[in-house]
């Protein structure tokens, strides 16, 4: 508990006063290490603003230094009803497309039982894909021959499920399926139950194994499963249904009907493929923009004043404070902009007709920043699209700008070696040593106090003392007078 004091009783001084004046020049040290330390722990904020721009734009040439990021398509389709399509970097084209047969896996399906867990198959023998399963007292329930079955999926490319049809008696089902469209399966059993009668446990083959079969501009294409990929580069269909057919043809047993002599008449889907040029822009406008809030964050340290740099109020109601004033003229900060404004106006030499990104609309405004013209952006992509394409992802050994820019920006953002880690490591070090600093320097500041203001209260009782001496021999010499003059 701090000591209670009074503060100029016997010399009429404002001691306390004095006091904190004299305080306030020993603090003078310490105040400068705590301004230097809080100047450190904004200057490391000012950085990390700029690391998470920097990754923003990162972010952004992520999405356009690879070919198939930058050559999107759009896929529209005649109809949907036989199939729908995805692409992926897809080149432009168009296509006739016919479904003929959709993929199935081969499905059979046993007669109902009463339940899936009593023991009531008897036992014996079941056999399916050639692999035979002995049924004892161990597996003899519905669950217990599916678990066989399934012990032995690997071999025999079947596997076992159980269904209820919620009929009540005998409901459920055993349920083989083959593991795809070219597994073709039989399946029987051999039980008795314990007087050695037959126990019939048949199943019967509810959907057979069947490809895909499709035609594209008139080329036979067969699938395992309805999703086809790999025949249209860039483009996966999803079959769905079978083509309608105008013309029925002559039926031929035993044949497909494709195949028939006669073969029915199916209706085609036409697919087109085009350059999906709105996503494309919206891509290299996020570019633009992630770009800017890059070259803004520095220009803004350069001018306070300027649009760049939020103001009082706006900060007051929640926008973030740009702090790179703080690090204005850092010859990282400098260099990082050189670096980017150099990739910026580099020229990539490339088998089209376009080799730098002022050709794109991309142009550099006085402040540093850059602006997309739309119009001549979309020029570009009329007139030259793999040339757009072949400039900003690259072309064979040749990197594109914007694979420049992702190599240059991976370095500086790295999470060990990155602009921010490093001078992470620097500021974090130099705020520990102030700290310590400060650690050393504020017990001294206390004891330096405690000193003055013991010296005071000395001060103060010795004034004390002398006042109480003066009045005693002030009284003395009154007495004195008194008896010198009043007696007489």
């Amino acid at each position: 508990m701090a000591g209670i004091t009074f503060s100029g009783l016997a010399t009429g001084l404002e001691t306390d006063d004095i006091i904190t004046e004299l305080m306030t020049l020993e603090r003078a040290p310490l105040d400068r290490l705590e301004a230097q330390k809080e100047a450190e722990a904004t200057r490391l904020a000012a950085f990390k603003q700029l690391d998470s721009r920097l990754e923003d734009l990162r972010a952004a040439v992520g999405d356009l230094n690879i070919t198939s990021e930058v050559r999107t398509s759009r896929i529209s389709l005649s109809s949907e009803d036989a199939l729908t399509a995805s692409s992926n970097g897809a080149a432009s084209g168009s296509y006739d497309i016919t479904v003929v047969q959709l993929a199935q896996m081969q499905k059979s399906v046993s007669v109902g039982v009463s339940s899936d867990t009593v023991a009531g198959l008897g036992t014996g023998t079941f056999t399916v894909a050639g692999k035979t399963i002995t049924v004892d007292e161990s597996n003899n329930s519905l669950q217990g021959l599916a678990d066989s079955i399934n012990a032995l999926s690997e071999k025999t490319g079947v596997e076992a499920s159980i269904i209820n049809d919620g009929s009540g008696a005998n409901a459920y089902h055993l349920v083989l399926t083959g593991q795809d469209a070219q597994t073709s399966f039989t399946a029987s059993s051999n039980l008795v139950d314990s007087e050695g009668a037959v126990l019939p446990f048949n199943l019967t083959e509810t959907r057979s194994a069947q490809q895909a079969v499709a035609y594209v501009d008139g080329i036979q294409v067969v699938s395992d499963t309805n999703t086809v990929s790999g025949v249209i580069p860039g483009v996966t269909m999803h079959l769905s249904s079978v083509s309608d057919t105008s013309y029925s043809g002559t039926y031929e047993a035993g044949v497909d009907p494709w195949e028939w002599a006669d073969p029915p008449q199916y209706d085609s889907t036409l697919m087109t493929v085009e350059p999906d040029t709105e996503a494309l822009k919206e891509k290299v406008s996020t570019f633009v923009s992630s770009y800017n809030a890059v070259m803004d964050w520095i220009s803004a340290g350069y001018d306070e004043f300027g649009a760049a740099a939020p103001s009082a109020e706006d900060i007051e109601a929640g926008a973030e404070d740009i702090l790179s004033d703080v690090v204005r003229g850092d010859s990282t900060v400098n260099g990082i902009k050189r670096q980017l404004q150099n990739i910026l106006s580099s020229q990539i030499d490339t088998t089209g007709s376009m080799s730098v990104l002022s050709q794109l609309g991309i142009s550099t405004q006085r402040d540093g920043s850059i602006n997309l013209n739309d119009s001549a952006f979309n020029e570009a992509l009329e007139k030259d699209f793999d040339g757009v394409v072949s400039l900003l992802a690259g072309e064979n050994d040749t990197e594109g700008v914007m694979k420049k820019f992702n190599t240059k920006l991976l370095e500086m953002t790295g999470a060990t070696s990155g602009m921010y880690a490093e001078k992470q490591e620097r500021y974090d070090s130099a705020i520990k040593r102030l700290d310590n600093q400060i650690a050393r320097t504020e017990p001294l500041i206390d004891k330096k106090e405690a000193t003055l203001r013991a010296k005071f209260s000395a001060l103060e009782l010795l004034v004390s003392d002398m006042n109480s001496q003066s009045s005693f021999l002030t009284q003395q010499m009154d007495m004195l007078t008194k008896m010198m003059t009043g007696n007489k």
